[in-house]
């Protein structure tokens, strides 16, 4: 089994993640992904209303303003990226994964109003089936 929580935020190119992931596992191994489904990087969410969409989708701080760059760099948030459905589940149907289940999630009380809109989280329970189209 690989675990995955949220982390590919931290990666400009997710493919590499999940070619990885399955060339790890043994046949019939479980993948369980989480990760952004880019709201939080489409939206200000200063906890104030109106939310504002600041960024498009997907985001890439490398490719966006430098205002902006900086501004994680500043606020020690590290250099993230969103990335797109294709990119996340796409990619792991790609890799040859078997998508088996998929869950949406919210950020936890107090984190914000996006939260009371939309999801913002996704998870994935994929399985690496050898040979199977």
């Amino acid at each position: 089994m690989v675990f995955h929580p949220v982390s590919n935020c931290f990666v400009e190119d997710v493919d590499h993640v999940w070619n990885e992931c399955y060339r790890v596992l043994k046949n019939d191994g479980i993948l369980l992904a989480g990760f952004d489904n880019g709201l939080n990087y489409l939206i200000n969410d200063d906890r104030t209303l109106p939310l504002t969409v600041v960024n498009k989708l997907p985001f890439n701080p490398l490719k966006a303003s430098e205002e902006e760059y900086e501004r994680m760099v500043d606020n020690h948030e590290g250099i993230q990226f969103s990335h797109s459905l294709e990119e996340q589940i796409g990619g792991q149907l790609k890799a040859g994964f078997i998508l088996t289940d998929l869950y949406e999630d919210r950020d936890r009380e107090g984190c914000g109003l996006l939260r009371e809109y939309a999801p913002q989280y996704i998870a994935t329970r994929a399985v690496k089936k050898k040979g199977v189209i």
